[in-house]
């Protein structure tokens, strides 16, 4: 899969974040809660949390939107 084709998933996607953790592994996390800005659309500071599973955690960052792409059911439709 080419780089263009997982960049362009990537920004489709709304909410989510790219993760890298402290063992260097990537994962593309869509599940977690953040404070939002309710009063316009600038952008402000935010706290986040997100949930992933460990076999969502990927050695490289291509491997891991890859991996989301895959999981991604609306995508594959």
């Amino acid at each position: 899969m080419n780089d263009s084709k997982l960049l362009n998933w990537l920004e489709m996607q709304d909410g989510g974040a790219l993760i890298n953790d402290d063992a260097g592994r990537w994962a593309f996390a869509s599940d977690g809660v953040q404070n939002l800005n309710m009063e316009n659309d600038e952008a402000f500071d935010l706290e986040s949390t997100w949930w992933v599973e460990k076999h969502a955690f990927k050695t490289t960052i291509r491997e891991a939107i890859a991996y989301a792409m895959e999981s991604d059911k609306e995508y594959l439709d």
